[in-house]
């Protein structure tokens, strides 16, 4: 058979489902929303159409099944998520998914028997950006999430996962097993683009932590309460904004931590703010680093809540340990990326994902392309053509090796 997949039709597929939650510039596919929901009918309409069994989880993952001659080994697996951030780019998990299933459309035109079979995955609410953890629909694939645990997390407006769904028809019972597990995605950095690099072959992904924290003061009149009475929630929270910052410089090798949202209460220009819900994020891909800084961060969060004379509550959602991928398959990219000529480094992924967890039940590795100015999570993402194509025809070499010998 041939060896490249058909990047017009693999485009033409990623194009029409970046219209699908098409809100002005961007998408807003949030995990179980309507618009997910109808990219979720989207992909398994296509997977139907090449003759794939289709089977949902308990936690709403989906997976295509495209049967090998060998039906008593796990599939190799190839997949990412359709769900996105509130307003996203086209590429971002879409790219991986879609990828998976041009590698089948491409095995059907060619009427390949594989001595495994290949499965296309599309994992639920991986971004975390409406429920969380993110990450969620492999966390409780691989056993790393209890689905009950998974079913109650609420959105802001205490909607769950569970209702939600039931609601849009995915609350599925399937069982699945993978053997391998492939992702292609795009970097959503800027190392592959600034140094003309055309493709990524992962070893690994740091770790990620993330808390959910609240500190409680003293509502009072913005004119009337002096400075030096005052238990300002806000200004300890901006106080730790900043420390944490320093904290990272401080851990080195590339530490990285976000206060990614802060909400004031009442959230009155006149008031001085009683309480600040805040969340943290702390990324670091050396485990020894990444236990050490966990606690550092913990500690920060305490001594800052008490220098202020402010009650707390903290709650860590995400314990990501780092990830070093299976060797043998790292090795499998990176000789399939050298066969194409296509120019590469070998790197880590700071931004989390599936495979960080499916590398917990099968071998596991993940395939990077240049994200132009090292853009996503915005509608400012973008991926060349060539560059989508690129990584999926390595894609499709792994699979081809993995799954027939090929």
């Amino acid at each position: 058979m041939k060896q490249l997949v058909d990047g017009d039709r693999l485009w033409s597929s990623l194009m029409e489902m970046g219209q699908v939650g098409r809100e002005g510039d961007g998408v807003n596919r949030l995990a179980l929303n309507d618009a997910n929901k109808q990219g979720r009918e989207l992909f398994t309409g296509w997977l139907r159409d090449e003759g794939l069994e289709v089977r949902v989880d308990r936690i709403g993952n989906i997976f295509g099944v495209r049967e090998g001659a060998d039906q008593g080994e796990p599939p190799v697996v190839v997949g990412s998520h359709l769900d996105t951030v509130s307003e996203a780019g086209v590429f971002d998990g879409a790219l991986g998914v879609l990828s998976g299933l041009e590698i089948v459309r491409l095995l059907n035109q060619e009427d390949v028997e594989t001595r495994r079979g290949v499965a296309v995955a599309a994992f639920t609410n991986e971004e975390g950006a409406r429920f969380q953890p993110d990450m969620m629909g492999s966390m409780v694939f691989t056993g790393q999430l209890d689905v009950e645990t998974a079913w109650a997390a609420s959105d802001d407006d205490g909607v769950t996962v569970k209702d939600e769904l039931q609601r849009i028809g995915y609350l599925g019972k399937d069982e699945f097993n993978a053997g391998h597990y492939l992702e292609l995605h795009v970097e959503q950095g800027p190392v592959l683009h600034s140094e003309g690099l055309e493709v990524g072959v992962v070893e690994g992904v740091q770790g990620m932590a993330w808390w959910d924290g609240e500190y409680k003061g003293e509502a009072n009149h913005a004119g009337t309460t002096p400075l030096h009475l005052r238990r300002d929630a806000l200004l300890a929270a901006a106080d730790l904004c900043c420390r944490l910052r320093e904290k990272a410089e401080e851990l080195g090798h590339g530490s990285v931590v976000t206060m990614g949202r802060l909400h004031p209460k009442p959230d009155i220009r006149n008031v001085v703010p009683g309480g600040a819900f805040f969340t943290v994020d702390f990324r670091q891909y050396e485990r020894a680093l990444y236990e050490v800084g966990q606690k550092q961060v913990v500690k920060l969060i305490e001594e800052t809540s008490e220098r202020h004379g402010l009650e707390r509550h903290l709650v860590q959602t995400v314990d990501a340990k780092p990830v070093r991928f299976d060797r043998g398959m790292v090795e499998l990219v990176e000789r399939k990326t050298k066969e194409l000529g296509l120019s590469y480094k070998v790197m880590h992924s700071g931004a989390g994902h599936d495979a960080q967890f499916m590398s917990h039940v099968c071998p596991t590795a993940m395939i990077f392309v240049p994200s132009i100015g090292g853009r996503s999570h915005c509608p400012e993402e973008r991926t060349l053509k060539a560059d989508c194509v690129n990584g999926a025809n390595v894609l499709l070499r792994c699979v081809l090796e993995l799954s027939s010998g090929v």
